[in-house]
């Protein structure tokens, strides 16, 4: 039984609860002798951490998904779990059934909504109860600072498909958050090279800015958009999980030239375009004007 226990303590960052050391084949007066000598420190309600491990991050989302019954990671914990983020979040994000009633106390921070999942959007990892890794980078995508770039990432890297995606979003369309993801999966899903450059004229136009060009070939190569008379190359980035690595390489060789040449090469993303129009502006009417006074 020792041994048992040992190792399930080592598989589980050193997290137990009372339900799971008796399966282990241990007594009621065995589990309250390791707390009482302090073999055991109590996080939770009958979840204990032992005193031989420390409290790693994921022994904190352990704790804090035993605590709550019914609980299910969410949101950036989850995120950190699928590896979408490198650094566990300061705060536990978890949701539970609105049928669990009341608050348990835990030594761990935690941040509890009340919902639940479909069955479809669950999964475990490292036998967590957690939101499986669509409805993850979904949530990610609309409530974290870099969520367009981990939503990106997912999607070159094929963790998920944007049909995977978009499942995912109609299964939970009314929930906290699904109106931004909508809003960044529809511009994953539908935009082009030709709607990004509409939308960069649409924006050059509605700022009164002039003297642009549009689709010039230099050198063999196609530039999006460029000012002659100042110099200047204007490159648009749409999603990444839409080029290929010939692609960049292509872009790669194309800055390199415009540099040789005398030219300024500049590249806004439609993230910039999309949530940073202010500073969009401000760069390329500066960058403008220092042209302008030095040509």
């Amino acid at each position: 039984m020792a041994i048992r226990t040992a190792e399930f303590l080592a598989d589980h960052d050193g997290v137990i609860e009372t339900t799971q050391a008796l399966n282990l084949g241990m007594t009621r007066d065995q589990v309250h002798h390791k707390t009482d000598v302090g073999l055991w420190r109590s996080h939770a309600r009958s979840v204990f951490l032992s005193a031989e491990h420390h409290l790693t991050d994921m022994a904190a989302v352990r704790i804090a998904s035993l605590a709550h019954q019914g609980a299910t990671v969410d949101r950036s914990s989850a995120a950190w779990l699928h590896g979408l983020i490198d650094e566990a979040p300061s705060t536990v994000t978890m949701s539970v059934p609105r049928s669990v009633h009341g608050t348990c106390a835990c030594s761990i921070l935690t941040e509890i909504r009340r919902r639940s999942f479909p069955s479809e959007d669950l999964t475990t990892v490292r036998g967590i109860r957690t939101t499986a890794l669509p409805l993850t980078v979904l949530a990610a995508a609309a409530d974290l600072d870099d969520g367009i770039a981990i939503m990106d990432r997912a999607l070159q890297t094929k963790r998920v498909s944007l049909r995977e995606l978009r499942a995912a979003l109609d299964r939970n369309s009314g929930s906290h958050g699904m109106r931004n993801a909508r809003r960044l999966l529809t511009a994953a899903e539908g935009l082009s090279e030709s709607e990004l450059e509409r939308k960069f004229v649409r924006f050059l136009r509605k700022h009164r800015i002039r003297g642009w060009q549009q689709q010039v070939w230099l050198e063999n190569r196609r530039l999006d958009f460029v000012w002659p008379e100042e110099r200047i190359a204007v490159s648009l980035h749409g999603w990444a999980f839409h080029h290929d690595h010939d692609r960049w390489e292509r872009d790669q060789e194309t800055t390199n030239m415009l540099t040789g040449m005398g030219w300024l090469p500049l590249i806004f993303t439609w993230k910039r375009l999309e949530f940073e129009p202010d500073n969009v502006l401000r760069e390329l009417s500066r960058t403008l004007e220092l042209r302008q006074g030095t040509m």
